[in-house]
């Protein structure tokens, strides 16, 4: 999808919001607190760090994994080393019957390369029954603690809100353009050569974009049912793309 897509004019976010509901009997804050992932969960934490907080707090959730090949490019001359897979994603799920809610972490993690850390956190939490959050709530309660959006779309199905955060985690100035071209130089970036790579690095060093926070919302019939909230660490998933694509070649 286009980068100016995500990222239309803030006028754009005040769009008619007459598929709003109430958020039912839950308070505001409990509500998009309800959204937003775990603070012990964080970007730039070790793999095994990741591994404690899931067996302390989600021993019961149901866990899968995926693995990717330390160099992702499809290069005859790669070494047998370079083709070898690592632990890229960790992801745990979790139905609460009773609330007909399902929770969902999905954390994206550098190679060891670069010392197995996490990189991305994507949290959903989906109901089929029941409104999850009125989209004032779910707007004020993201203004209240990062201010105005950057970017973001909506419509009659969907809410989106964008944020970005240079190194202190400070929001950067005018991100809505500066920031939008880092998603598509992303895509598929560890199939591309290392010149490739190191140009989207300097993308980062220029324009001070290192972490994002995303909030989407799909909403049916007037209720928001799915919310999915992502927190990417650009610089560290950048870094370790860089060794990954050098790594191996012969």
């Amino acid at each position: 999808m286009p980068a100016f897509v995500l990222f239309c004019l803030l006028s754009e976010m005040s769009a008619a919001s007459e598929f709003e509901k109430p958020s039912g009997t839950l308070p505001a804050k409990q509500a998009i607190e309800r959204l937003l992932p775990n603070s012990v969960l964080r970007v730039g934490m070790p793999r095994q760090e990741l591994e404690e907080v899931i067996r302390s707090r989600y021993p019961d959730w149901e866990r899968s994994e995926k693995k990717r090949a330390l160099n992702n490019r499809k290069d005859m001359s790669l070494s047998l080393e370079a083709r070898s897979a690592y632990l890229q994603t960790i992801s745990i799920s979790h139905e609460e019957k009773e609330q007909n809610l399902i929770f969902r972490y999905r954390f994206a993690l550098t190679s060891p390369l670069t010392g197995s850390h996490v990189y991305s956190i994507v949290y959903g939490v989906e109901s089929n029954t029941s409104n999850l959050i009125s989209i004032d709530d779910w707007a004020n309660g993201l203004h209240s603690r990062w201010g105005d959006e950057h970017g973001g779309t909506r419509s009659d199905a969907k809410a989106r809100a964008t944020y970005f955060f240079d190194t202190e985690w400070r929001l950067v100035e005018n991100a809505g353009n500066k920031c939008a071209p880092i998603y598509p130089a992303l895509y598929r970036l560890d199939e591309k050569t290392v010149g490739e790579v190191a140009a989207v690095s300097s993308l980062l060093d220029a324009t001070g974009c290192t972490f994002s926070r995303d909030s989407i919302l799909e909403i049916k019939e007037g209720a928001v049912v799915q919310s999915t909230f992502y927190t990417v660490d650009f610089r560290l998933q950048v870094n370790d793309v860089l060794k990954r694509v050098a790594f191996g070649l012969q």
